[in-house]
């Protein structure tokens, strides 16, 4: 018996090149989920980060601000980079890390496919901490390269007082694997999360100045290794997460993202394009 498959006119997947040739160049901005396939301790699901920024995404896309609909702005849904730059993490079975040139590499021919049909609003929406950096990086790149800015946002900097109001755990309990992000798949996916494997493990931070927290990181950038750093892939508190915890994050970074694409589709083309490149 075959299945029917729900067709969605904001999934850039479900689309025919046609459909895509006629949105408005002006009108359209497409969100790009960024994460990684890598370990999460032994409670998570190795997707972790992938499927949290997705799952914005393809929330954001279902849940567009009507007046802006009205006015005929569309949202889309591009297909997520699925690997990230996860090297720190390659000490457990299970993690699949990019090399820094490939995930340039492949950032860029996504984003150059795009604007050569004159597509210039775009915005990557990232879950994983590790990827910051080379996006930062690549973005500067493309910049130069294709004449596009683009914006990229890890979504818990969207959240920092939410997560500072719900945090019941001391600094370094939201790392990895931890409250926070324990509290999203509560939310998000219960049936994933393993409760019998929840352990508390605060970073042994080589430094204290390094320690890493999504409400307060240390300031001194330093590379870790997490089969060195942790005992079992975990750096924070995941058993203090909750249900209700995760969904006033999801929420919130929700509400945060959406006037977030407001803001950029509404920006003037001149801020978005370098005027010595033809479009």
């Amino acid at each position: 018996m075959s299945q029917i498959h729900q067709r969605s006119n904001h999934q850039w997947s479900n689309l025919a090149w046609t459909e895509i040739d006629k949105l408005e160049r002006d009108r359209t901005i497409f969100l790009l989920p960024t994460g990684a396939i890598e370990q999460h301790g032994a409670h998570l699901p190795v997707d972790t980060d992938i499927f949290n920024s997705s799952a914005l995404v393809e929330a954001l896309v279902k849940n567009w601000n009507p007046n802006f609909q009205a006015n005929n702005y569309e949202v889309i849904a591009l297909p997520p980079i699925w690997w990230g730059t996860s090297p720190h993490h390659k000490g457990y079975p299970g993690t699949i890390s990019l090399r820094l040139e490939t995930f340039h590499h492949l950032l860029t021919d996504i984003i150059s496919s795009i604007s050569k049909h004159g597509f210039y609003r775009f915005l990557i929406i990232n879950g994983h901490g590790g990827n910051a950096g080379i996006l930062t990086a690549s973005t500067g790149d493309l910049s130069e390269s294709l004449g596009v800015s683009i914006p990229t946002l890890s979504y818990w900097q969207s959240i920092k007082k939410i997560l500072i109001e719900i945090g019941e755990s001391e600094i370094g309990g939201m790392g990895h694997a931890c409250e926070m992000e324990t509290s999203l798949a509560l939310y998000l996916r219960p049936e994933l999360v393993n409760l019998d494997a929840l352990r508390k493990d605060l970073p042994n931070a080589r430094l204290p100045h390094s320690c890493i927290d999504f409400r307060q990181p240390g300031f001194l950038s330093m590379p870790l290794d997490f089969r060195r750093d942790s005992r079992e892939g975990v750096m924070g508190d995941p058993t203090l997460a909750t249900k209700e915890k995760g969904q006033r994050i999801f929420e919130g970074a929700l509400l945060a993202t959406n006037e977030l694409i407001g803001s950029i589709l509404e920006m003037d083309r001149s801020a978005l394009i370098t005027d010595r490149f033809e479009y």
